[in-house]
């Protein structure tokens, strides 16, 4: 009871912080009602009775931080100095567009900016993140790359309900992905992560509360950058730091908030590395440690073409020069061979090697100016993150998690940590179903959480209308006669609720391939264009 009761009251605990906002103590309530239900006041009651109280305190402590954070959420927050965290609405009077911002303190937890994200701004659980980091200067990539780029990018994070994170001003690689994505006409969440200190005309935003600023375009220097009006939603992290000495301070609050949707909420997260320099590769690194998916697109120069050289080739001797669509050339051998760079390209390269190669995929131009890939940004993508899902020694989140390398669990604990962390990700996902029962639970904890991980790979690849990537996953399963098995049955379901034709002809040339197992009901259930839930019409 007491652990229940501490539960219940741990999920917001702002107001011992600097960033807790004026209004943080509403969230409090509940708490201090669990103090008053002790152990002393139950134990004479039924253990029924106290495992519902315990239930119904757990449960009405989560309702009412919800309701909480979507009446008062940006008062929860606040500034680095203490004063109220300042939020509404940007506009862009010169592309006519208008974005949501939000300025917190970097002592904010992950755990309130999502929750204001999803409860206050109303956006989805993402069911993948594309987090994208490089260069802040301005680049261009190759013609082809760069329409293959537009095209992939596009169709990716389309395709799922996705989100797109990236750096938010209007310089380099922030500006690139967020034009490609706008120019598609597609609709999703862009979230930047800038430092408030280092914002051009950044006053305008000071005071807001809940109304209206206009920005308009200035010239990115070293002590600022405007923000890029592509982007739908802005974190602006105020470190208390301004001009030059503001870059960087929002660095670890992105990071945690990617990391607690990737740890605490199992969603996928793939990096995407696009130029860059040096300092680009501390990210990398990072996200090489946590064993998430990460896309290297290769031919852009800087620190993405300096990976692709060092873990092609010979380590140190193997960076040489780039020479860019333009004609100018970039000596990586001088820009990345210094102590620090190279210690982490090293670590990079034995981070890709313990994974067995898949951490890292290269997207890139040959010699010829084509495409080495058939497929297109968007199967890179959805690929980098199926390999891992699909191959041996990963969690629910796509993370591999060698037992050698320092700071991860060793291999005794890796089994009951991924079936942990796989069942808590079936059951918050809005593609799982009751039927993922059906996969049985192994004798064996990994060989079940690998059969999870592989129907989640599944899903996100029917999801995705990718019939050669589902192909590829059946091959990767044990079944040398190629029968219909209950993965089968389950990637069917799926396939039919969401109408992804392509897939449904594939999984009919599987010998034994039956409707018998099909959830009418659920198919009932799914909007429709008349014809299930129309008698007369399912009579005919």
């Amino acid at each position: 009871w007491n652990k229940a009761a501490q539960a219940s009251g741990g999920v917001m605990r702002s107001t011992d912080r600097i960033g807790a906002g004026p209004y943080a103590r509403l969230a409090e309530t509940p708490r201090r009602k669990a103090g008053a239900l002790s152990y002393a006041n139950t134990k004479n009651l039924p253990e029924a009775e106290i495992h519902r109280r315990a239930a119904q305190l757990i449960q009405d402590r989560f309702v009412h931080a919800d309701a909480v954070m979507r009446c008062f959420g940006p008062a929860i927050l606040c500034r680095s100095g203490g004063d109220p965290s300042d939020f509404g609405d940007v506009n862009f009077p010169e592309l006519n567009t208008q974005s949501k911002f939000l300025v917190l303190a970097d002592t904010s937890t992950p755990q309130q900016v999502s929750r204001f994200v999803e409860k206050f701004w109303g956006l989805e659980k993402p069911e993948i993140i594309i987090s994208v980091t490089g260069s802040a200067l301005d680049f261009e990539l190759h013609p082809i790359l760069q329409r293959a780029f537009d095209k992939g990018l596009t169709a990716a994070a389309s395709a799922a309900n996705a989100w797109v994170i990236t750096g938010g001003t209007d310089t380099g690689v922030m500006k690139l992905v967020a034009s490609s994505l706008s120019s598609s006409g597609v609709s999703m969440p862009i979230l930047g992560f800038s430092p408030f200190g280092a914002i051009n005309e950044r006053e305008k935003l000071e005071r807001v509360y809940g109304g209206a600023s206009t920005m308009v375009s200035t010239k990115a220097t070293k002590d600022g950058a405007p923000l890029n009006a592509h982007h739908t939603h802005f974190l602006l992290v105020d470190s208390g730091k301004h001009g030059v000495k503001a870059w960087g301070t929002e660095i670890n609050l992105r990071v945690a908030f990617e990391s607690f949707y990737l740890e605490r909420k199992s969603v996928p997260m793939v990096l995407l590395v696009v130029q860059g320099g040096p300092g680009t590769l501390a990210t990398v690194l990072e996200t090489a440690k946590k064993g998430s998916p990460i896309v290297v697109v290769a031919d852009s120069g800087g620190a993405a073409t300096a990976i692709k050289q060092y873990i092609e080739g010979d380590g140190e001797g193997s960076l040489s020069n780039w020479t860019s669509p333009h004609g100018k050339v970039e000596d990586l051998a001088v820009k990345f061979g210094t102590e620090k760079p190279l210690g982490q390209l090293r670590e990079i390269r034995k981070c890709n090697e313990e994974s067995g190669g898949k951490l890292i995929t290269l997207f890139q131009v040959n010699n010829d100016g084509v495409l080495e890939a058939t497929e297109d940004m968007s199967n890179v993508l959805l690929q980098a993150i199926v390999r891992l899902w699909v191959a041996g020694g990963g969690d629910s989140a796509g993370r591999i998690t060698p037992p050698d390398r320092p700071g991860t669990p060793s291999s005794l604990a890796q089994p009951a940590l991924a079936l942990r962390e796989s069942n808590a990700s079936l059951s918050s996902q809005s593609m799982a179903s009751p039927e993922s029962s059906a996969l049985g639970t192994a004798a064996d904890p990994l060989q079940h959480a690998q059969r999870q991980r592989r129907m989640r790979a599944i899903q996100l690849a029917v999801k995705w209308n990718r019939p050669l990537v589902v192909e590829a996953i059946f091959k990767e399963q044990h079944n040398p006669k190629g029968e219909f098995t209950k993965s089968h049955q389950l990637a069917l379901q799926y396939a039919l609720e969401l109408r992804r034709y392509d897939v449904i002809r594939l999984l009919m040339g599987y010998q034994g391939f039956s409707l018998q197992f099909v959830n009418l009901c659920k198919l009932y259930l799914v909007p429709n264009d008349g014809f299930l839930d129309s008698d007369e019409k399912l009579q005919k």
